[in-house]
């Protein structure tokens, strides 16, 4: 006999709840967010020669790959910000699924767990990586439009995959383990809702994004406090990741469950 179909995610019910959740739960958000905040800029200014020499090339209307020693700067700055945003996701999910006790203080209590949802979510985003890049070799052979409108699928049917995924990850963290086809399993039917979620709780923080980088550099205030710009889209994006982490907190619940 088949599994009954699990519940379909409410998307828009469960955006709405995430900024509510995170007004509600604010102290908590700085708390956790802190130390994030501060490895995101401190991988941003790691990177920021890097960045700018991207940019010069990009301007410059030079095609090709990045000097060797850029290419490894940038990865590494990447991966500082990967790192700071699993941090505040991880500890934001213990926190929402585990109660306050899961994650104490400012979060740098690194156990176990964390080392396995790190590991967990490398894992899914290499494999991730492999599966877009094996499905891109075909469509560069066709003409160009059909090869972008291929990508796009290809992209859109890799990231319903990986997020079908995410109760594994999110399982290692709350030291709640399952295999990944139990993960696979307990999200039939709701992949593509919690994509739509995770895509759509990042579109008001991106629109307020825009609209204050382009304040700040009206009134000057990018050009005299450069370092204080770098800091507001560190803050920026340890909130999107908090978002997030709050939607996969709620859909765990409804598609997994915790366990006494």
């Amino acid at each position: 006999m088949n599994a009954p179909r699990p519940q379909t995610i409410p998307v828009f019910l469960l955006v709405k709840s995430a900024f509510q959740i995170l007004w509600q739960q604010r102290d908590d958000a700085l708390r956790l967010g802190f130390v994030p905040t501060l490895i995101c800029f401190g991988g941003f200014l790691y990177g920021e020669d890097a960045m700018i020499a991207i940019v010069k090339q990009w301007q410059s209307g030079a095609i090709g790959p990045a000097p060797t020693g850029v290419s490894l700067t940038m990865f590494m700055m990447l991966l500082i910000i990967f790192v700071g945003m699993l941090l505040a996701i991880g500890n934001w999910l213990r926190f929402m699924l585990l109660g306050p006790m899961g994650a104490v203080g400012l979060g740098l209590a690194i156990r176990r767990p964390h080392i396995m949802f790190l590991v967990a979510c490398v894992v899914l985003e290499f494999v991730g990586s492999i599966a877009l890049s094996v499905m891109s070799m075909p469509l560069g052979a066709l003409p160009g439009a059909l090869a972008l409108v291929g990508f796009l699928v290809a992209v859109i049917l890799v990231t319903v995959a990986l997020v079908r995924m995410l109760p594994f990850a999110v399982g290692q963290v709350i030291a709640q383990p399952m295999s990944l086809q139990e993960a696979w399993r307990s999200s039939r039917g709701n992949g593509i809702p919690l994509a739509i979620a995770l895509v759509l709780v990042q579109v008001p923080i991106w629109i307020i994004t825009s609209v204050l980088n382009r304040v700040l550099f009206a009134i000057g205030f990018a050009d005299v406090a450069p370092l204080a710009m770098v800091f507001i889209v560190s803050a920026f994006a340890t909130l999107i990741a908090i978002l997030q982490a709050t939607v996969l907190a709620a859909a765990f619940r409804q598609m997994v469950g915790i366990r006494a």
